[in-house]
């Protein structure tokens, strides 16, 4: 009966991970749908403006990947949790910046994007250091192996990708 109890947990395990990437998949393409609509809504039906946050946010995703290859973390339940709360997170780097581009009333592309980063830049910075990066310099110091690999690493991830993107690629995307 022991026997029986240690095999049927193995074969769960093994399905769990086996269907993991579809999870993965499905997950992701789910947030991304609904990061489309929210900010279709949000931004006055804006469809551009819609599709730069969430091309943006797809990037992020996409680094965010490869960020977790490179760093050796494999995909389980807690690193999907943290690619689905990476999507909500870019939008956050992502969406005041857009939001202050299209309301501007300035006549070029150019000024308009230096303009949103003027009005909005230093408020998702410091927005940026005071939640975020403050929050995980207390990870940094777990001894737990699940806090500072799947937390702290993968949140300082998302934060300086969010970052990079958000205040960098972001304004020039939408020039």
């Amino acid at each position: 009966n022991a026997e029986y109890g240690k095999q049927w947990y193995q074969r769960r395990v093994r399905e769990m991970y086996v269907d993991m990437i579809n999870q993965v998949a499905i997950n992701l393409s789910v947030c991304v749908v609904a990061v489309f609509v929210v900010s279709f809504v949000l931004l006055n039906f804006n469809f551009m403006a819609a599709v730069i946050i969430t091309t943006t946010v797809l990037m992020i995703t996409v680094n965010m990947l490869g960020m977790m290859y490179l760093l050796d973390i494999n995909i389980n339940p807690v690193s999907l949790v943290n690619l689905v709360m990476s999507v909500g997170i870019s939008v956050e780097f992502c969406s005041h910046i857009t939001r202050s581009f299209s309301h501007s009333r300035l006549p070029g592309r150019v000024d308009r994007a230096k303009e949103a980063l003027a009005k909005t830049g230093s408020s998702v910075l410091s927005g940026i250091f005071m939640t975020k990066i403050i929050g995980i310099s207390v990870l940094a110091f777990a001894k737990s192996q699940i806090f500072e690999i799947y937390y702290f690493k993968m949140y300082v991830c998302i934060v300086a990708l969010g970052m990079l993107h958000g205040l960098i690629f972001l304004p020039v995307f939408l020039t």
